[in-house]
């Protein structure tokens, strides 16, 4: 556990193994999603918690997938078990086409979003395991949107922008059960490496997995840095997300 060298080699053949879910098709897209938090600690257990995320898909920097805001507080019921709450906003660019392919909207629109979670950790020398379980539930607003034609002939010639119709998305609620197993390993004391699988449950089965292979660096105490790479495989239509490569950095601010 404490050659260096190996336990990298280590990660790095695990973050191999992680990946080895379905081969990425062509449809697989790549987004960059960013971070920045607070933290305030108000006692020994509880820690108070505030951020903001804005995601992009198609090509990195192409166009921009949502940003969010939220908020949270966690309390350490014991050494090794945490209990954590939260509310976020998320605003989804959304683009969506009617079973037929005719017509197509696209337009931005508000998610409210909740969360309960439990976490247990468990320190084997420096190696931390930990498995964080969530009860999520969203509620997405009625929203009225203009559609537009979306026709596509024997050519493959397609022709967009002439208004169609007005289409109202029934507002919907759906609560989803995440389980997510992580491993980090205190390198050095900046350096903490990590790995960890996760997996969203709807009321229909298994929704997507996401697998992460990065490193928390601890500039000071009170700054923080996540860098990380995603890789998210959806079993089903969820929210319009699929199979997904992210770069991700985030942080963190603690005072």
């Amino acid at each position: 556990m404490k050659n260096s060298t190996t336990l990298l080699t280590s990660l790095a053949m695990a973050a191999c193994s992680l990946s080895a879910c379905p081969a990425a098709a062509q449809s697989d897209d790549f987004g960059i999603w960013t971070e920045a938090n607070v933290e305030k600690k108000i006692s020994r257990n509880l820690t108070l918690e505030g951020g903001m995320e804005l995601r992009t898909r198609d090509d990195g920097f192409g166009e921009l997938d949502r940003w969010s805001i939220g908020v949270g507080a966690s309390y350490k019921i014991t050494d090794w078990l945490k209990a954590s709450l939260g509310y976020n906003l998320l605003d989804d660019h959304n683009h969506k086409v009617n079973s037929s392919g005719k017509k197509y909207a696209d337009y931005w629109g508000l998610r409210h979003r909740l969360n309960l979670s439990l976490t247990v950790s468990h320190a084997i020398g420096d190696l931390t395991i930990s498995l964080r379980e969530r009860w999520q539930y969203t509620w997405r607003p009625e929203k009225t949107v203009d559609r537009y034609w979306n026709y596509t002939d024997d050519d493959d010639d397609r022709y967009y922008g002439e208004k169609a119709d007005e289409h109202i998305y029934r507002g919907k609620g759906s609560n989803k059960w995440r389980n997510r197993l992580q491993l980090k390993y205190k390198l050095t004391k900046q350096w903490r490496p990590f790995l960890s699988a996760e997996s969203t449950v709807g009321g229909s089965g298994l929704d997507k997995m996401r697998y992460a292979a990065g490193t928390e660096w601890r500039i000071t105490k009170q700054h923080v840095v996540d860098l990380y790479y995603l890789y998210q495989h959806s079993h089903k239509d969820d929210d319009s997300e699929g199979n997904r490569h992210v770069l991700g950095i985030g942080y963190t601010f603690k005072f």
